[in-house]
């Protein structure tokens, strides 16, 4: 049962970003032709050239904090709401998430950006930042609380030391009780 609720989890993930990359391309179209914004920014070549080092890294980023959701922390990154479908059984802190504590969103926001890159769009490329501020007003209203729900002094302590969104420097190492 597990596995399929792993399956399933994935299938809606994908879903969900190529719904926000389609959005993304149909709304920012929209706002540059309501606002008569020129239809290209940049040289075809230059698009082409962004969109594909931000889906790369964007790429890059949503696959590494997904394995390690899956093959760590025993679970699914979906959920809805603070609601996980199949959550993890134990915090990582590990891989991306021992830099950010949302690489998923992070990576999200690059593949984001290079959709607006792709679409050749001023109102992409401000967008971007705006769906990054309401991914952190959710992940901050929703999905914190059940994460402290669930992990305890030990999510607070990894909250304290681990940017939102932004990734640091330097990993974090957990204190050596939690390792």
């Amino acid at each position: 049962m597990r596995r399929w609720r792993v399956i399933i989890g994935t299938a809606l993930s994908i879903a969900a970003v190529g719904a926000f990359a389609v959005a993304l391309w149909f709304v920012s179209n929209a706002l540059d032709r309501a606002f008569r914004l020129p239809d290209e920014i940049m040289l075809e070549p230059v698009a082409l050239i962004l969109t594909g080092m931000t889906w790369s890294l964007g790429l890059f980023w949503v696959f590494w904090a997904y394995s390690y959701l899956i093959f760590v922390g025993g679970g699914s990154p979906v959920e809805a709401f603070g609601v996980a479908l199949e959550p993890t059984s134990r915090l990582v802190t590990a891989g991306p998430y021992a830099y950010v504590r949302n690489p998923l969103v992070f990576g999200l926001l690059f593949l984001l950006l290079g959709v607006a890159f792709l679409a050749n769009s001023i109102s992409g490329i401000v967008l971007v930042p705006i769906v990054g501020v309401l991914a952190a007003v959710y992940l901050r209203v929703f999905e914190e609380k059940g994460l402290v729900r669930r992990f305890g002094i030990a999510y607070e302590h990894y909250r304290e030391h681990v940017p939102l969104l932004i990734p640091r420097i330097r990993p974090y190492a957990p204190p050596e009780g939690e390792r």
